[in-house]
């Protein structure tokens, strides 16, 4: 009964309207982001050799940290869907700005959002701000300046992706640096940021890979526009190998955990390589990953959640569409 409220009943299609301004922030995107920021966390604790799991206790300036960076990613992400507004079209995706948000009223939430997320992680700690700030200046300012075209450009195409999981991470090795030096917490810390890079490049590959037919039409040069799809996966497959030989060289679990429970997904792309192959290896890793932190941050698991079944509703109403899911069909 209740399912079927849910599901069918015609008031949602009233209530979704109010969820725009929200939604245009791609709220499935922070499954990524929220795990970025909890690997720089869990990397600088594990540098002050205080990695405490299970934690079940969050204060209240770790939880304006997040939603500051959240409130910077969003921005950056409504600055790229109005950058890539054509190649989203192309891709078939399920487009809110200039559909029922206009771009110039888009642009001022993305000004709302980088303000908001700006002042916030000044107040809880200001050496988290030059990351941040970083990564907005980049992925959100140049990369979606049409005059430069960096997404035109093979490699920093896939720079742009890399950029933003590194100063995610980074931010949270910041934020948990326990009075070290910031030169040496950066410096001990690229070898164990390292796998989860290398890790998480493997699914940009995997995406650009789903989104070739869009990038084509768009006249976009990804690499497997360029080296083809099974050299792609070949790439994306030995990424996600290397990350696992380096965690397991520098003995650090987690990275190794995650990749090696990725590993198949990444064959399957190379040895079969159907389109719901591509899918699983974009969804899965990102699946196992944030189920791996859960056992170190376990209260990322209720944002995750509110935020899945929010995107949930929204999308069902707003375009009938099952989205976000772990289902992925058989041929």
């Amino acid at each position: 009964m209740i399912k079927e409220f849910l599901k069918s009943n015609p008031i949602h299609k009233k209530i979704v309207p109010s969820l725009d301004m929200i939604m245009i922030a791609r709220l499935s995107y922070f499954f990524g982001v929220w795990a970025m920021v909890c690997i720089g966390m869990y990397i600088g604790d594990l540098i002050n050799n205080s990695v405490d799991i299970n934690s079940i206790t969050m204060s209240f300036s770790t939880s304006m940290l997040f939603l500051g960076i959240s409130f910077i990613c969003a921005a950056i992400f409504v600055n790229n869907q109005i950058h890539d507004l054509e190649t989203d079209k192309n891709n078939n995706k399920k487009i809110i700005i200039d559909n029922y948000i206009t771009i110039d009223f888009s642009k001022k939430v993305a000004l709302f959002f980088i303000v908001c997320g700006l002042l916030l992680i000044i107040f809880i700690d200001y050496l988290v701000v030059f990351p941040m700030a970083l990564l907005y200046l980049i992925c959100g300012v140049l990369f979606t300046n049409k005059n430069l075209k960096f997404k035109q450009n093979i490699f920093l195409n896939f720079l742009f992706y890399m950029i933003l999981a590194l100063f995610l991470i980074l931010s949270g090795i910041t934020y948990s640096r326990s009075g070290m030096s910031i030169i040496n917490l950066f410096a001990i810390s690229i070898k164990y940021l390292t796998p989860f890079l290398l890790l998480y490049g493997a699914v940009v590959l995997a995406v650009n890979i789903l989104d070739q037919e869009g990038d084509r039409l768009s006249n976009r040069c990804t690499i497997p526009q360029n080296i083809g799809v099974r050299f792609t996966s070949i790439i994306a497959f030995l990424m996600c190998s290397l990350s696992f030989l380096i965690g397991l060289y520098i003995e650090e679990p987690l990275s190794v955990v995650c990749s090696i429970s990725s590993v198949p997904f990444f064959l399957f792309l190379i040895f079969r390589g159907k389109e719901k192959d591509i899918v699983r290896a974009v969804r899965y890793p990102i699946l196992l990953v944030n189920f791996y932190i859960f056992m170190i941050f376990p209260l990322l698991f209720y944002p995750i959640v509110i935020t899945f079944y929010l995107s949930k509703y929204y999308y069902w109403h707003r375009f009938s569409l099952h989205y976000p899911t772990l289902l992925v069909d058989n041929d």
